[in-house]
């Protein structure tokens, strides 16, 4: 059965391309883009993304609130999209934990974008980050309220509250119906002309417009983080939106090409491919044009394992990552930004998949650099309305 989706899912991809990008030849990738290409190689790889609709005015309802020492914890839902008769599908409601500290009474403070994980923790979605369950190293959300920032901490498309299954909670637990799922729901994106990192990026723009909707944030101070998948959604969550001042990508960025290559470790589904990308591009363009912005990535040296073919995939995702960062510095130094690009390379914890102590410090103190210290840019924060 899931061979059979993925072939669906493949064909529907196909059918999805724009005439003018599906006309076009699929070429070797240039590995020195010119800078003369800019502007027509990000109209490309905004069209790559697929259709966005107007978001709709930000409102939110408040579910819960907690009281934590730090400041407040609050339970929240917004709208994302209305119901589309088409296909039978309810309106799409996204349910996120805001967190408000102390300090934000007094005055306005910098805020950031928490994204999630994904893998077999799709039941716990917006939990993770914000600290109530999952993985420790990944409690990113919670750390960055209590240094002192708002902090959203949404549900991605097909995550935790926002699977169609009864109960929609984390105490429903079965990763392998959930990627069923999702993968319907993309197939939906899909005959709309509209794509799955698309989607996501669609979402966390809406949970940005939330975040602008409040007094105590800093609006010309908003940054993101993103752990895995989290991290990779959040490089075509900074391309689109210019209010995104500073990011981390934790363990996130690939190449999407190589994702599905012929050698790539595994086989993935149709589903996550941006139908027409080979045709003018890759993952590191994307990375590249968010220069001059601030951009710190991490990566793990050994998160596939250390021993026999697993040390093997992960030197190969360690030189990718610096192919990727290559690439993208070449944009960064044409608007003499270089140092705006970092990357930290890590062996702590056994250079897992993760986001250990030291390089969370790190990259804290990074963000705290980039959103505190460091005066607003005067860019107008328009986004992109699609």
């Amino acid at each position: 059965m899931a061979h059979t989706r993925r072939e669906i899912l493949g064909g529907m991809a196909t059918l999805c391309v724009s005439p003018s990008l599906a006309m076009v030849q699929p070429t070797a990738k240039k590995k020195n883009r010119s800078a003369l290409d800019s502007t027509n190689l990000r109209a490309s790889l905004t069209q790559v993304l697929g259709l966005m609709p107007h978001r709709p005015a930000p409102e939110y309802k408040t579910l819960e609130s907690t009281k934590l020492d730090a400041g407040w914890r609050h339970k929240i839902e917004f709208i994302a999209e209305p119901p589309d008769p088409l296909f039978d599908a309810p309106q799409d409601v996204i349910r996120a934990y805001l967190f408000v500290p102390n300090q934000a009474t007094k005055q306005p403070v910098p805020a950031i974008v928490a994204i999630h994980q994904d893998g077999p923790q799709s039941h716990i979605g917006k939990s993770e980050p914000a600290g109530l369950a999952g993985d420790k190293n990944l409690h990113y959300g919670l750390e960055l309220f209590e240094r002192g920032y708002v902090v959203i901490c949404p549900d991605r498309f097909g995550h935790a509250e926002r699977r169609r299954v009864t109960p929609n909670d984390i105490t429903s637990i079965d990763a392998d119906r959930d990627d069923g799922l999702l993968n319907h729901r993309v197939g939906q994106l899909l005959l709309r002309g509209r794509t799955a990192f698309g989607k996501e990026t669609y979402d966390l723009m809406v949970a940005t417009d939330v975040l602008t909707t409040l007094d105590y944030v800093d609006k010309g101070r908003i940054g993101a983080i993103g752990h895995s998948a989290g991290g990779h959604n959040l490089v075509f969550f900074m391309f689109v939106d210019s209010r995104i001042r500073a990011g981390v990508s934790s363990c996130g960025l690939f190449s999407i090409l190589h994702f599905y290559s012929e050698s790539a470790t595994k086989k993935r589904l149709a589903a996550f491919a941006l139908p027409g990308l080979a045709s003018v591009g890759d993952s590191a363009d994307y990375l590249g044009l968010l220069s001059p912005r601030p951009v710190l990535l991490t990566r793990g040296l050994w998160e596939w394992g250390q021993t026999g073919d697993e040390a093997t995939f992960s030197k190969k995702h360690v030189a990718e990552t610096r192919e990727i960062e290559a690439h993208a510095r070449t944009f960064y130094e044409r608007d003499s930004a270089s140092q705006n690009l970092q990357t930290i390379y890590f062996d702590e914890n056994g250079g897992n998949h993760d986001f250990p102590p030291h390089v969370r410090e790190r990259t804290f103190a990074w963000l705290d650099q980039n959103l505190k210290h460091t005066p607003p840019s005067k860019t107008p924060l328009a986004g992109y309305r699609g």
